[in-house]
C-alpha cells in the first residue's frame, strides 16, 4: 500500500498509562495531553485506547483538535489549553469543550454567548506564575474575581499553571512558581470563586514533585514513552510505541570515488552499494528543531556540527537500520528521496529500513498502522480517511 510507513503500538501506549497512573498521588486524577495529534501517533487513536483504560480528561492546544476529539468519540472531559478566537467558540460550547480563559475582555463575551446558547460554558483559568506566555498575572485577580462574579453562566472547573523549568530540573524556579500558584488560588477562593480542579504537573512535575499532584496532573511525554530529559531515565518502565519504515525502491552498484546527491557533498570511498528510500525532508526526515544550548558544552557541539557540515562531514547523523545493520546516509536527505550507502549489508530492492524520524516532525500524510496484540487493527490515511484493513493488507504482513 505504501512504501513509507509509520507503525504505531497501542499496548505500548497503553503499558505507559499502567505505569503513570501508579505513580499518581492519591486522589489525583490523570488529564492525558493528546495535544499535536498525539505527538504525531494520532489523537483520536490514542485518546480512544486512553479511555478504554479508564481514562476521562484529555488536553489538547487548538478547538480545531478538541472537536476531532469529540467528532471521533472520545467523551469526558476534554480542555483546549491554548488561546483560542471567539468565532470558534460556539461550537466548542455546543460539543461541550472546556475553554481555557486567560484574559479579562473575554469572560462577558463567552457568558453572553452561553447565554444565547441557553447554556453553561465550562471554563478553566490559566494563571501566569512564571511561564510568561499566557494566564492571569496577581494584579489581575480581583478584577478577576469580579468579572467571573457577573458571567453566570460560566462554569468554573478548575484553574492551573504551566512550569516552566521542570525539564530542566530547576526544583527552586519549580518551587516558586507553585508557591505563586497557591497563593493565587487563595486569592481567587478567598474573593468567592469556587475551584473544582487544582492541576501544575506536567510530565516533569509529575516525577520530579508528587507533592504538587493536588487534583490532577497534565502528562503527555510520559505517555509517548518519552522522559522530559535524560535525567529522568529510568524512573518509570516506558515503551516506544513509534516506530517508522521505508522500503528500498532502488539499489545500485557505485564505484570508488562516486559523488552522491545534491552539492556532491558525499564521496564513496570505496566500491559500494547505494540503496534509495522514498523518505525526505518533506516527510519531516533530517529536520531538527532549533534548540537553544543550555551550556557552554551545548554550545560547543552545535558549532562543531556546523563546521563539520561546511567541510562535508556530516557529524551526529543517525544511522539507519538495514536488517538490523546500521547503514550510513550518503549526501543531503532530499525531499522525498534520500540516498543510504549500505556497503556490503545483506539487502535487496523492497526489504524494510527503520527510519529514525521525529513524531512532531513526520508528515500526517505519512500512513500509520495502528497494531495491538501485534496485529494490525486500525490503518490511517490521511488524504482517504481511516480504513479497517482488509484480509489483502493485513497478509502482507509489515
Amino acid at each position: 500500500m505504501s512504501d513509507l510507513w509509520i507503525e504505531v503500538d497501542m499496548d505500548a501506549i497503553i503499558h505507559n498509562y499502567r505505569q503513570i497512573m501508579a505513580g499518581l498521588s492519591a486522589g489525583c486524577r490523570l488529564m492525558a495531553v493528546v495535544k499535536a495529534d498525539a505527538y504525531g501517533l494520532g489523537a483520536a487513536e490514542v485518546a480512544g485506547a486512553l479511555q478504554g483504560e479508564g481514562c476521562t480528561a484529555f488536553a489538547v492546544t487548538t478547538i480545531s483538535e478538541a472537536l476531532l476529539l469529540r467528532n471521533q468519540g472520545v467523551d469526558g472531559t476534554i480542555l483546549v489549553l491554548g488561546p483560542s478566537s471567539p468565532e470558534y467558540w460556539q461550537a466548542a460550547i455546543q460539543a461541550h469543550i472546556e475553554l481555557t480563559v486567560s484574559q479579562l475582555d473575554w469572560i462577558p463575551t463567552l457568558n453572553k454567548l452561553a447565554e444565547t446558547l441557553g447554556t453553561k460554558a465550562g471554563i478553566q483559568l490559566k494563571l501566569e506564575t512564571g511561564m510568561g506566555r499566557t494566564g492571569f498575572t496577581g494584579d489581575q485577580l480581583q478584577e478577576l474575581a469580579a468579572a467571573l462574579r457577573e458571567a453566570p453562566q460560566l462554569e468554573i472547573t478548575g484553574v492551573y499553571t504551566h512550569f516552566a523549568r521542570g525539564a530542566q530540573r530547576d526544583r527552586a524556579y519549580t518551587r516558586a512558581q507553585n508557591e505563586k500558584y497557591l497563593a493565587y488560588v487563595q486569592t481567587l477562593e478567598q474573593a468567592g470563586i469556587r475551584i473544582p480542579l487544582k492541576h501544575v504537573c506536567n510530565s516533569a512535575a509529575y516525577l520530579d514533585f508528587p507533592e504538587y499532584h493536588y487534583n490532577m496532573v497534565r502528562v503527555g511525554t510520559l505517555l509517548i514513552g518519552h522522559c522530559p530529559a535524560p535525567a529522568f531515565e529510568g524512573r518509570l518502565r516506558l515503551k516506544d510505541p513509534w516506530l517508522v519504515k521505508a522500503r528500498i525502491v532502488h539499489l545500485q552498484k557505485a564505484a570508488k570515488g562516486t559523488f552522491v546527491g545534491y552539492q556532491s557533498i558525499y564521496k564513496a570511498k570505496k566500491d559500494t552499494t547505494l540503496a534509495v528510500v522514498p523518505v525526505g525532508y518533506a516527510d519531516g526526515f533530517g529536520i531538527e528543531p532549533r534548540l537553544v544550548p543550555q551550556n557552554i558544552v551545548d554550545l560547543a557541539k552545535i558549532i562543531v556540527k556546523n563546521m563539520g557540515a561546511l567541510m562535508g562531514i556530516q557529524l551526529g547523523r543517525e544511522k539507519l537500520l538495514c536488517n538490523g545493520q546500521p547503514v550510513r546516509i550518503a549526501g543531503k536527505i532530499g525531499m522525498q528521496l534520500t540516498v543510504l550507502d549500505v556497503g556490503s549489508a545483506p539487502c535487496s530492492a523492497g526489504d524494510e529500513i527503520v527510519i529514525p524520524l521525529r513524531r512532531t516532525q513526520a508528515n500526517p500524510r505519512i500512513l500509520r498502522m495502528y497494531k495491538k496484540n501485534g496485529e494490525i487493527m486500525r490503518i490511517r490515511i490521511i488524504n482517504e480517511g481511516f480504513l479497517s484493513p482488509s484480509e489483502e493488507q493485513l497478509s502482507n504482513k509489515r
